[in-house]
């Protein structure tokens, strides 16, 4: 009878760790996780930098937006090439978290295109053009605001989540908190 007591009592805490996240995550899944933490770090500080806007300078301000759009839409690039040098995930689930990562960063980076394009356009002496033409242009950027943290997506799967709690770039991520999914 005591054997028995004391076997359930193993069960339930196996099952209670089991959802709590299991074992602690290998060093593979760690290093891996915290690869796909650092291919975000460059865009996670150029998203996160505003750019300096003189509004009593209209053509400055644009230019400056369209800097702003370009090097972010650079590092927006960075990340999809250093994701894509990750590898294969050792955790279960981490390949598709890094494909849903990296279509949502390509439609972002798509957003910083047009929006530059769209500033390109834009005749800085006609104030008219500059009242309607440049929030238009930035309108579909408003939506990054409510984007989660880069590492939100990895609190969906087990693994991912107590890798990333252990690897140092997404812990500097979480600190810095930028868009992405």
């Amino acid at each position: 009878m005591r054997t028995r007591r004391v076997s359930c009592t193993i069960a339930v805490l196996a099952a209670l760790a089991a959802g709590c996240g299991g074992a602690a995550p290998s060093a593979d899944a760690v290093a891996w996780t915290n690869q796909v933490c650092d291919a975000l770090a460059g865009f996670t500080r150029a998203a996160t930098s505003s750019p300096r806007i003189d509004r009593a300078d209209p053509v400055a301000a644009v230019q400056e937006l369209s800097r702003y759009l370009g090097a972010t839409s650079e590092e927006l690039q960075r990340s999809l090439t250093d994701l894509d040098a990750v590898g294969p995930s050792p955790v279960d689930g981490g390949d598709a978290y890094v494909g849903r990562l990296e279509e949502a960063l390509r439609g972002i980076r798509a957003g910083f295109d047009s929006a530059r394009t769209q500033l390109a356009a834009v005749d800085v002496s006609d104030p008219a053009q500059l009242a309607t033409a440049v929030p238009a242009a930035l309108a579909p950027l408003q939506e990054l605001r409510d984007l989660p943290a880069p590492t939100e997506g990895m609190r969906e799967n087990g693994g991912l989540s107590a890798a990333s709690e252990q690897a140092e770039s997404c812990r500097g991520l979480r600190t810095t908190g930028a868009p992405a999914s």
